[in-house]
């Protein structure tokens, strides 16, 4: 009986948060295999806010850059066979109407992904490997 009343407890104060979680990993890119690729990160972070992002760099290592705001942009160079992963969290302020967080990926100019989340807390993370 304890248990039902904690679970339903807990279901009460999950529905008054209102988190935007976007996870995804595709896997291969099905692009024409090279030498090395340009890749280019960005975000549009709402004013009065920040983030944190972390994205892969070269030899394979996480970057992280705290405070991130408004347009961040970061362009990289990396081999073929390359693992990448962009990460951002970001708290959005409750603003009418609703500030949204924008992000684009691409690939030597041709988008991978872009998403426009929206809600109180946003955990944003993206992964592919290189050809």
């Amino acid at each position: 009986m304890k248990n039902t009343i904690y679970l339903c407890v807990l279901a009460f104060l999950m529905t008054g948060c209102s988190y935007t979680v976007y996870d995804m990993n595709k896997g291969l890119l099905s692009i024409s295999k090279k030498d090395s690729y340009t890749v280019k990160y960005s975000a549009d972070i709402p004013a009065g806010t920040t983030a944190e992002i972390g994205y892969t760099d070269k030899g394979n290592t996480v970057q992280t850059v705290k405070d991130a705001t408004g347009k961040w942009e970061k362009v990289v160079e990396l081999p073929s066979g390359q693992e990448v992963m962009l990460r951002i969290d970001v708290k959005l302020p409750q603003t009418n109407p609703a500030s949204q967080l924008t992000t684009v990926q691409t690939v030597d100019g041709v988008v991978v992904d872009e998403k426009v989340q929206t809600g109180k807390k946003v955990m944003y993370r993206f992964g592919y490997k290189l050809p």
